[in-house]
């Protein structure tokens, strides 16, 4: 923890951390969290990334702010205490006793209440009254990235790992995913946006005794609303067919399945999240969401870009593209192709 975090927190009349256990937790940015010398419990972010990325997250998240310091906060999010936007610093107001959806998830405590509570919340979100002066700028969410699948830039091909390179190019010889990513795109910017989260999954919610609340925005902006509602509907997928045990093995003693038994186990755990899903859904209605005709299948194609985002991540740090991610993408390619077809089986009830 450098001076610049201390210098804020007693700009902030928050005390000090100098003194006192400071923990950190892994992620893309840095943190630090603990109780101050005057008692303050405080969580303290600094947004890593080259300087005009990490500017654009710092602004973006103190445009959720302001819209939601503007009138009653619709929904719970940590307290905002301050920031330095120079030095990329957040604080926030620690959280006693909290858990992440995805600790939740992991041990099958997420419950059809809780999550129809996230729906409520993203509706919430997604009905914030804003003015054009409150997004004066365009800024287009940069996924899913057409040109760059279309033609990868020097810099990520050059910082690549062999996992990074397979998986692209699998995503890069499908004209078929690709011409149905820009038609994805396109359907985008014909559509009413509104505030939405833009980066959504589990372990951006994180719930207490008393209330969930919503974290990480720094990739908040205008956008179409299905965006959120797919992310969410794509990391219930995306965790069903990962508990289905891959077809290899890292020795020659470990178990495999045969194709039915695959077939089967994933039958298994589709129903076990689609109730999940469902009570999502239903609870964004009643919370007012947008729904449009054309939501649910919008929703349906980004949950299936999700799983193929997911298999693009999963290949930043592996040497390796593992088969049971390749089949998680595969589904997502199938959606998102013929998304009309698969709304009902996503959880998402009817097309209209």
């Amino acid at each position: 923890m450098d001076a610049s975090v201390e210098q804020l927190l007693v700009q902030l009349h928050l005390g000090s951390l100098d003194a006192s256990e400071v923990f950190s937790y892994p992620g893309r940015n840095d943190n630090w969290s603990g109780v101050t010398d005057t008692g303050n419990a405080v969580f303290v972010k600094r947004l890593k990334g080259n300087p005009k990325e990490s500017l654009k997250r710092y602004q973006r998240l103190m445009s959720f702010e302001r819209l939601m310091d503007r009138g009653q906060s619709p929904f719970p999010r940590p307290e905002f205490l301050g920031g330095d936007e120079e030095q990329r610093l957040l604080v926030f107001g620690m959280l006693d006793d909290i858990r992440s959806g995805s600790e939740l998830a992991a041990e099958e405590e997420f419950t059809e209440a809780t999550s129809a509570e996230a729906g409520r919340t993203v509706a919430a979100l997604h009905r914030l009254p804003f003015l054009p002066e409150d997004f004066p700028e365009p800024d287009p969410h940069p996924y899913p990235p057409v040109e760059d699948l279309r033609s990868l830039p020097l810099e990520h091909y050059v910082n690549a790992t062999g996992a990074f390179i397979q998986g692209w190019g699998l995503l890069q010889r499908d004209t078929a995913l690709l011409d149905g990513l820009e038609r994805l795109r396109a359907t985008e910017a014909d559509v009413a946006h509104v505030p939405i989260h833009g980066d959504l999954r589990l372990d951006q919610f994180l719930a207490t005794d008393s209330a969930l609340y919503v974290n990480d925005w720094e990739e908040f902006r205008l956008g179409d609303p299905a965006r959120d509602v797919g992310a969410y509907v794509g990391e219930w997928l995306h965790r069903a067919v990962l508990r289905i045990p891959s077809q290899e093995a890292d020795d020659a003693f470990s178990a495999t399945l045969t194709h039915e038994e695959v077939v089967a186990r994933g039958s298994e755990e589709l129903t076990r999240v689609l109730p999940l899903i469902a009570a999502f859904h239903r609870g964004y209605r009643e919370g007012g969401g947008p729904d449009d005709d054309g939501l649910v299948v919008r929703a349906t194609s980004y949950a299936g870009w999700h799983l193929i985002d997911r298999l693009i991540a999963s290949t930043k740090e592996n040497g390796r593209l593992s088969a049971i991610v390749r089949a998680a993408a595969g589904i997502g390619r199938t959606a998102l192709l013929d998304p009309r077809s698969f709304v009902s089986t996503v959880g998402l009830g009817e097309a209209a």
